[in-house]
């Protein structure tokens, strides 16, 4: 079935580079799927046969329907593409070594601080605390391993720059622990602050810094990218919630930190709270047309290619004439120590 294939359903006709051939026919048909349009179908047929009182009402009916079953088909196309863009993940993995990590980040909800007692006065007016989660994978003797980074900030915009000063913190930390990793796979959600123009044309300036290539910049489809940093977040906030009911107070970074390090903090887990100095300097930068429709963007000798589904097509190639320049730092406080924790492989 033609909807099932999802070379065929993702590639895009207006575009070679974008586009794939199948190497099979498109001739089998699948039974749910039928079932599925039929019962569509003839919903549709019972509400445009139905009696109403008036034809308002029938309007208002003939509408939610019409509205119901673009939302079904919009979400069978949703399920398509997320588990095909989790196909570049899943090759990550397969692909780790010695020499090779997998980054997965994302910025969990902003922390409300919490009192261990708290009156109806301090509820109110609260400002929450951005931090940001990125898990590390790698393979050492088939076993995959993996490290984790916490990144508070006391009052930070959650844009492309402080996403880019994380990215280079980690790579440099990495890099000092362990000299034998020289290249990364990225991979996080359609967040504005990742899914933009200087982030990705960020790449460069990272490596040059840090000494560590990024290979591979992934993204999910949009509402498909829960993954580990998800569970990550979803452990912390536990933690920090048995910190607070031993009657303590968690309303600054210093506090919050404190508690994900409480009772020996969680395993693989390091956490910092993180100052930001940028000087960019105003110099012309380059910018990939329409970045938001590209999903996947593989780094070749100063090279992007890109691609909208994820292994569909050759790719367009973007040449990097201009670049942001800049000192980039993050100054960090001392992280809970902690080595590559080993996890069983992750399930494919």
């Amino acid at each position: 079935m033609a909807d099932h294939c999802s070379v065929h359903a993702l590639s895009d006709p207006s575009d070679k580079d974008l586009c794939q051939e199948c190497d099979h026919q498109h001739d089998q048909r699948c039974s749910q799927c039928d079932a599925l349009d039929n019962v569509l179908v003839h919903i549709e047929n019972l509400v445009h046969s139905a009696e109403f009182y008036n034809k308002e009402d029938k309007d208002e009916a003939s509408y939610l329907c019409r509205t119901s079953v673009n939302a079904i088909h919009s979400w069978k196309s949703h399920q398509l593409r997320s588990v095909h863009q989790d196909q570049a993940r899943i090759d990550a993995i397969n692909l780790l070594d010695e020499h090779s990590a997998l980054i997965v980040s994302d910025w969990a909800m902003k922390f409300i601080p919490q009192r261990y007692r708290e009156s109806q006065q301090d509820w109110f007016g609260k400002r929450g605390m951005s931090w940001h989660i990125a898990v590390v994978f790698r393979q050492v003797d088939g076993t995959l391993q993996s490290q984790s980074f916490v990144h508070l900030m006391q009052s930070s915009a959650q844009d492309s720059l402080t996403v880019v000063h994380i990215w280079q913190h980690i790579l440099k930390v990495i890099k000092e622990e362990d000299n034998g990793i020289s290249q990364v796979y990225m991979g996080q959600d359609n967040a504005g602050c990742y899914h933009s123009n200087p982030t990705i044309l960020a790449a460069n300036i990272i490596e040059k810094s840090t000494g560590v290539h990024i290979k591979q910049i992934d993204f999910s489809d949009p509402q498909g990218g829960k993954g580990a940093a998800d569970r990550l977040a979803a452990r912390c906030k536990s933690h920090i919630r048995v910190y607070i009911n031993e009657g303590h107070d968690v309303t600054t970074v210093e506090e919050m930190k404190t508690a994900l390090l409480s009772n020996g903090g969680l395993h693989g887990v390091r956490v910092t709270i993180v100052t930001l100095r940028s000087v960019f300097s105003d110099q012309e930068q380059s910018k990939i047309t329409s970045v938001n429709k590209f999903n996947n963007f593989q780094y070749v000798n100063g090279n992007i290619i890109v691609w909208r589904a994820y292994g569909v097509g050759k790719g367009k190639t973007v040449t990097i004439k201009s670049s942001r320049r800049g000192t980039l730092s993050c100054q960090n406080k001392t992280f809970f120590a902690h080595s590559f924790c080993k996890n069983k492989k992750e399930s494919t």
